[in-house]
Parts: C-alpha cells; structure tokens; sequence
C-alpha cells in the first residue's frame, strides 16, 4: 500500500489516509451482501468510459486492507485487469457501520438481515461480555429482528420473513444481557418463527384449496391469524406473541373457510 496523503475528516476530525492498493492485497469484508452481476456490469461499462473515479473505504485489520463499501467497484476493476485502486482509509471501528455505509443500492429485508448477523458475529467473537443493548451494537445494527430474521434464513432460506416483520418490531428488540447468552436467544427465536412458517404454509395450501389464491395470499393469512393488529404497543412476550401466531395458524388449517367468513364480517380473529 502506498500512501499519497493523510487527510482530517471534517465532521469528527479522526485521520483519514489516501491510499493506492495493488488490487490482490484488497479482501472485501466478510460481512457484505453477494454481489450483484449485472451491477457488476455496469460499473465496467462505466469504468471503461469515464476511468475509476470513486474511491473504496478500506480499514486495516491484521495486516489486510478490507473493503467495507465498494465491493461492486473492486469487482468490476478486477474484471477489466487493473493493477491497484485508489482508496480511503478509516478506523476500523467504522467497519461496523457497513449498513450506513454501503448505499450502492438498497437492501432487501434478506441482505439487511444477512449483514446485521454478520455484524452481529463480528461483535460477538470480539466482544462476548458487552450486553446486546450496548449502545455500539444498538448504532451498528438497525434494528434486533434483523439478528432473529438472519438467523432463520440461514436455517430455512425459503422462509417469507417480510410477513413477520410488523410483529417483530413489535416484540423483538435488543435484549439485557450479555452477547454470549444473547445470541442462545436469538437462535430460539429463530427456531420459533421457523416453526411458526411451517404452519403458516399449511394454512396457505388448506386456504387454496378453497379456490383462494392471489399474489398475496401468504402476507393475508398471517394477517388474518395475527394475534394483535394495528396496536402500535403489545404487551406480550416475543413467545407469547409467537405462540398465539401459531394456535391461529393451525385453527386455520383446521378450518380454512373462516377466512373467506372474515371478508364478509367484522370480526377478524382467528379463536
């Protein structure tokens, strides 16, 4: 790595150097989405018109310059053969920040989940005893359910986790105690709503074969069957929550007619 300049950032003042990395002592950071091929593309067709004009962020960590935002960038450069990129380097501490940081392109619930357990495991390993809550967790990892939901589609990538996801703001948040006890619990509630999906998809095929079926057809069943609605504010537990989920899941296998019943009443629970 050569350096070509130091500079202060304006807003918080911690050094930032400018850098030229030859392009094999560059790895990108294990916490990025996969990448996209067509916006791989892209950014080639453009590179080839106008030059590599945007540099990468890179933190340094054991001797290895790290890609925290630029992976599509790097890739492409890589594809046209060039020998080494410009680059910005910051603390490592901002490596956890990679969901600000990487705006390339909006993530899907999926990749926002995937990067959160990620950072999540990053904090882990390094930082087993700080509590979940932690304020540097908290600023790093937008909200808990990502955690939860990134677990689960690593078990059951199938899983239709934007169906659950208005409940889980609700009762999944970041907990009091300790990562290494933490992360147990996250992996329960994992298993829960995997459960609670596998009931989910029986109600949904008990459902069709009443003639019903549309494009959201999965989002309305678990709607239907949810045990609180519009309240902004729920008292139960994530289990309890979860395990109501589940009784109407299956009273809705038992009898798949109540829904069609509901389109036509005012009473929306599944008992």
């Amino acid at each position: 790595m050569k350096e070509v300049a130091k500079i202060e950032e304006p807003l918080h003042g911690y050094p930032q150097e400018i850098a030229i990395i030859p392009i094999d002592e560059l790895k990108v950071i294990e916490v990025q989405r996969a990448p996209s091929k067509s916006h791989v593309k892209r950014l080639s067709e453009s590179i080839k018109k106008i030059g590599f004009v945007i540099p990468l962020i890179v933190i340094k960590r054991d001797n290895e310059n790290i890609i925290i935002d630029g992976q599509h960038r790097f890739l492409a450069a890589k594809e046209l053969g060039i020998k080494q990129l410009p680059a910005i380097v910051i603390p490592e501490k901002y490596a956890h920040q990679l969901m600000e940081l990487n705006v390339e392109k909006q993530m899907s619930l999926r990749e926002k989940a995937y990067v959160s357990l990620n950072v999540y495991r990053m904090y882990l390993k390094e930082k087993p005893t700080i509590n979940e809550d932690d304020g540097r967790i908290m600023d790093s990892i937008e909200f808990a359910y990502y955690v939860t939901l990134g677990i689960a589609y690593e078990k059951m990538p199938k899983l239709f986790g934007s169906a659950y996801e208005s409940v889980l703001k609700k009762v999944d948040s970041f907990l009091s105690k300790p990562l290494k006890e933490a992360a147990k619990e996250r992996d329960k509630r994992a298993e829960l709503l995997i459960e609670t999906d596998n009931i989910a998809r029986e109600a949904v095929e008990k459902v069709k074969e009443l003639g019903i079926d549309h494009p959201f057809l999965y989002k309305e069943v678990i709607s239907f069957c949810m045990p609180v609605k519009r309240k902004r504010k729920v008292e139960q537990s994530f289990n309890e929550m979860f395990d109501s989920l589940k009784k109407n899941l299956r009273n809705l296998a038992s009898n798949p007619h109540k829904i069609r019943e509901h389109r036509f009443s005012t009473e929306p629970e599944v008992q």
